[in-house]
């Protein structure tokens, strides 16, 4: 080797010996393992698990541990939530008979839910859940089963409240749905399908102070995604606190569409129930026991055997102001009190807006039996009290 080369093979060491001593490595020493240089990084990060090697011991894994990426306390608190509401929910059952177009009878039957209110045995559900039915029977979480009374009911507000034999019930302690906010936590407990009684599901409040139409009525709901089935009509709506927020009243009914339940507020079911048990009904309601419809269209026209479109009487209650002052199905309605009607929710509107004992006059075309042959009349009729 020449005497050029030995001098540069010499710097050369020297050099790496300065470089080894400035930062501690030999060349039989080892890597770091790398856990151990990125430690404090890895245990803030909250979804990591706890490192599997002790830092003090290579020798004794330490076990993950559930707690490191579960809530358990969270999830308990749900669970004990539930615990406590679940018995102040109910199943119904509903029977009736019903008759066909020859007047022949036959068997009915339907469920639903509902939500005991008092430990001596009232109970809240929808009307729709016990309308048409001759025996309602309530299946508590127990196990037990009462033939339930019906108290009174609301067909406007969808409402009915029922009786049962029973003491040392367990009730649910009503909230303040006035308070709610969108995002708020939600649990709903249900009989589905008529099958699956005391179902929990949960979710959130979607919307406030949502208008939806249910069989020709408005009603005011809270929206939730809280999974909602036909069954779970009248069972309860609680918040965190396990305090009853609604009443279950429907879902959507479209195909392929899901979590969108519809609750009616207790803050708006709460003076209702207080009249039921009371009264039976609702009262100071104004009543004249018309439903209206829109027909507009020329096919909708021809349909109803009309001759002109319009705001028409669709149907009039047996015994009620509408029939006693002389009101009949497929009358045009023209003018209610001077105003002029173009839409079948005015009709409700106006009568809403009077008095029990108020005179409503309708003017109205009444057709004939042939087309052009109709006539125009002036019905007045009295205002009465809604008992239904």
């Amino acid at each position: 080797m020449s005497k050029n080369l030995k001098k540069v093979v010499s710097a050369a060491a020297l050099l790496l010996a300065l470089l080894f001593a400035v930062t501690g490595c030999s060349l039989s020493g080892r890597l770091l393992p790398i856990s151990s240089q990125t430690s404090s990084v890895i245990s803030s990060d909250i979804f990591s698990l706890p490192s599997a090697v002790s830092e003090e011991s290579t020798d004794t894994p330490v076990k993950a541990s559930a707690a490191a990426v579960t809530d358990t306390a969270s999830r308990a608190g749900i669970a004990d939530t539930v615990d406590k509401i679940a018995g102040s929910v109910v199943a119904i059952n509903v029977t009736g008979v019903a008759y066909d177009y020859f007047n022949r009878s036959y068997p009915t039957e339907g469920s639903g839910s509902g939500v005991i209110l008092t430990s001596d045995g009232y109970i809240v559900t929808n009307n729709h859940v016990v309308s048409g039915g001759n025996k309602i029977t309530v299946f508590l979480k127990d196990g037990r089963s009462f033939t339930a009374s019906l108290v009174g009911k609301s067909t406007s507000d969808d409402v009915a409240l029922l009786k049962i034999d029973a003491t040392g019930l367990t009730a649910a302690r009503i909230g303040d749905s006035s308070t709610l906010r969108v995002g708020d936590y939600t649990i709903v407990i249900g009989n589905p399908l008529g099958e699956l009684q005391g179902t929990v599901t949960t979710g959130i409040i979607s919307a406030l102070e949502r208008e939806i139409d249910l069989d020709g009525t408005t009603f005011t709901v809270l929206q939730t995604d809280a999974a909602v089935n036909p069954g779970n009509s009248g069972g309860g709506m609680f918040d965190s606190n396990g305090e009853l927020i609604g009443i279950v009243i429907a879902k959507t009914s479209e195909t392929g569409v899901e979590g969108l339940g519809f609750v009616l507020p207790i803050n708006a079911v709460a003076p209702v129930i207080k009249e039921l048990k009371e009264n039976g009904y609702v009262t100071g309601r104004p009543y004249i026991g018309l439903t209206s419809v829109d027909i507009n269209s020329y096919l909708s026209a021809r349909m109803n055997n009309v001759e002109y479109m319009g705001v028409y009487v669709q149907s009039v209650d047996s015994g009620s102001p509408a029939e006693s002052a002389g009101l009949r199905a497929i009358d045009l309605i023209q003018k209610i009190d001077g105003v002029k009607i173009t839409e079948a929710s005015q009709v409700t509107s106006i009568i809403q807006g009077k008095k029990i004992g108020d005179k409503v006059v309708f003017e109205i075309y009444r057709q004939g039996n042939y087309s052009g042959t109709g006539e125009n009349l002036k019905i007045t009729v009295t205002v009465g009290e809604n008992k239904q």
